[in-house]
């Protein structure tokens, strides 16, 4: 199972932020048609006003649903449209300024957005929304064999005519040279009737009848 990584403060005040956002849009919308007509007449023409609202209300939906979700299930893409809709409000900040006189809410918009859109392109954060990397899962080393209450050891022994050899060996008690060892293939395990001790025995090929 995959551990879930905890989710930073920053990102839930942002998810806040962006919920307020939203419900504040919707509300001075809302207002706005309830006024009269003149603002459902402008919304269904063809100008620029019109244009500029329908992205905004395009925008403000689709954000309403993207950022809360994918900042909680950590989706890179969430953090990527939230980027482009803060900048569409920082954009739209400043025509509210230009066009109502009213620095005091926009100049707070504007700060808002810039301060969220530095947080999302920290490194941090951006980690936070990247992919874990992939546990590597080490490879499980062959355990030692053992026979009843000996275990397997193997060395690498010099012969008198200089080469070398690998030899197995069970014993009871850890030997002064010599390291456990897995069972190796090819062989079997043979017990000793005049000691009692085991050892391995080459296995022979199995002889098939004509």
């Amino acid at each position: 199972m995959s551990e879930r990584r905890i989710i930073p403060v920053g990102i839930i005040v942002g998810v806040i932020f962006i919920v307020v956002l939203d419900a504040l849009y919707f509300y001075s919308q809302g207002n706005s048609l309830l006024q009269g007509t003149e603002y459902l007449t402008t919304l269904l023409s063809f100008s620029t006003v019109s244009l500029m609202t329908w992205i905004d209300i395009i925008l403000v939906i689709l954000s309403a649903g993207i950022i809360p979700y994918g900042f909680m299930k950590q989706k890179n893409g969430a953090r990527i449209y939230a980027l482009v809709f803060l900048t569409w409000s920082m954009f739209r900040a400043i025509i509210y300024i230009s066009m109502t006189g009213e620095k005091t809410i926009g100049f707070v918009l504007f700060a808002l957005c810039v301060i969220f859109i530095i947080y999302l392109l920290m490194s941090p954060v951006k980690r936070y929304f990247g992919r874990p990397p992939p546990k590597r899962v080490p490879p499980e080393e062959p355990k030692e064999f053992t026979y009843g209450i000996y275990t397997l050891y193997s060395e690498l022994v010099r012969l008198k005519n200089g080469k070398t050899q690998l030899i197995y060996f069970f014993s009871r008690h850890r030997p002064k040279s010599g390291t456990p060892t897995a069972f190796p293939d090819g062989f079997e395990v043979e017990v000793s009737k005049r000691s009692g001790l085991p050892y391995l025995k080459k296995r022979e090929p199995s002889s098939t009848l004509s």
